[in-house]
């Protein structure tokens, strides 16, 4: 019961704020204290999106980034799994990778996009791969975290009662990290959509960094903030559907510790 509460308390307040800067946001524009020209009004923009729903527009650039998002998001999630878990059990497969994962990790990833654009062409693959490396290194680094971590109390007690490595892998060690790795992936999330939406800005024909960039150049901010607004909501509704999944797997920690 407290828990439900103070969950709808920090959604009241979470909505609250947001209606406050939207509020603020249209009141400062109509006061002559910001001009409209480089923000446009929550009103103008509304009315935009209302425009470019219809004829389409909205449907084909959010489908666009939806479809390199679900590709990279869907890569990164195994790919960053599988190795990290490996990572975590083996000793030498860590040794192995790190020193590639650092260099992922400290390198711009963005600087990588020329290369991608001789190596895979123009367009889709070429988002897809860099939006993959955007969500690779938190995924892994998660999984390898939770993966190493287990609970070193309860792997000797299942290897007192005769459990084989594998058994501890499967019964003890992975769904004691499973809600690190939940953790991950919605870290993951995040730097998945803003690598499709940072790719689109460089060199796409459709998609939502693709209208930014194509507005922006044209100084309509008012149709660059529909795509701007939509980015920020589908981050949001991403965050918070991986956040409930993550809320759900906090059990599997509770009946592994039992």
């Amino acid at each position: 019961m407290i828990e439900l509460f103070y969950r709808r308390q920090a959604l009241i307040l979470g909505t609250l704020s947001m209606v406050g800067l939207l509020v603020f946001w249209q009141v400062a524009v109509d006061s002559g204290f910001i001009n409209p020209f480089f923000i446009s009004t929550p009103s103008q923009v509304w009315t935009e999106f209302l425009a470019q729903l219809q004829d389409g527009q909205v449907a084909a650039n959010v489908g666009a980034t939806l479809y390199c998002f679900a590709w990279s998001m869907a890569l990164a999630t195994v790919v960053g799994i599988v190795l990290g878990m490996l990572a975590g059990w083996f000793q030498d497969v860590e040794s192995a990778l790190e020193p590639f994962i650092w260099f992922k990790y400290s390198a711009p990833t963005v600087a990588f996009y020329p290369l991608f654009i001789a190596w895979l062409g123009y367009g889709t693959p070429t988002i897809i791969a860099i939006a993959f490396l955007f969500a690779l290194t938190p995924i892994y680094a998660n999984t390898l975290s939770g993966i190493k971590n287990t609970d070193r109390d309860l792997a000797r007690a299942a290897r007192s009662f005769g459990a084989k490595p594998l058994d501890v892998f499967l019964q003890v060690a992975l769904p004691g990290s499973v809600p690190v790795m939940m953790a991950g992936l919605r870290l993951g999330v995040g730097r998945a959509l803003t690598g499709v939406v940072v790719a689109e800005l460089f060199g796409a024909n459709a998609g939502l960094g693709y209208a930014i960039t194509y507005y922006g150049q044209l100084l309509q901010t008012t149709k660059m903030m529909v795509s701007i607004v939509i980015v920020i909501l589908l981050g949001v509704v991403l965050t918070q559907i991986l956040s409930f999944l993550e809320s759900k797997t906090d059990s599997w920690r509770v009946d592994t510790a039992r």
